[in-house]
């Protein structure tokens, strides 16, 4: 009897787990980023931050992604898809392999050590959730 109820709780815990991070594909979240980043605006311009297109991508971004070119590349939408791919590659593959588009909204946000003030990300995380 214990082994049954201790199995089911491991069940339910994985069903939570998974469950928290269904919240849709990645090209829904790519979606919500260009909704979110530029009102779905590719020639959209942050002067201050120096970030630019759909995912409003800033210059050491575009470099941490490992993309040949030039910044302003991200301009052109399949540009600007292709180096946050790349960025969540090199940055979290495993959230990238699962499908895990929190991770991946996080990161976007707020770069690869996102983790160390997670809460810094959750408003932008709720603004994703909203348009997905």
């Amino acid at each position: 009897m214990n082994k049954i109820a201790l199995s089911l709780f491991a069940v339910a815990l994985v069903a939570l787990g998974s469950s928290r991070r269904n919240y849709g594909t990645k090209e829904d979240l790519f979606r919500a980023m260009a909704a979110v980043e530029s009102s779905n605006n590719p020639k959209a311009v942050n002067a201050k931050e120096t970030a630019l297109g759909l995912y409003q991508i800033r210059p050491m971004y575009f470099l941490d992604s490992g993309v040949k070119g030039s910044h302003t590349q991200v301009y052109e939408p399949t540009v600007a898809r292709k180096v946050c791919e790349k960025y969540f590659m090199r940055y979290e593959p495993k959230a990238f392999a699962n499908n895990d588009i929190e991770t991946l909204a996080r990161l976007h946000n707020a770069g690869p050590n996102w983790r160390k003030n997670k809460s810094s990300t959750d408003k932008y995380w709720n603004k994703i959730k909203n348009n997905l």
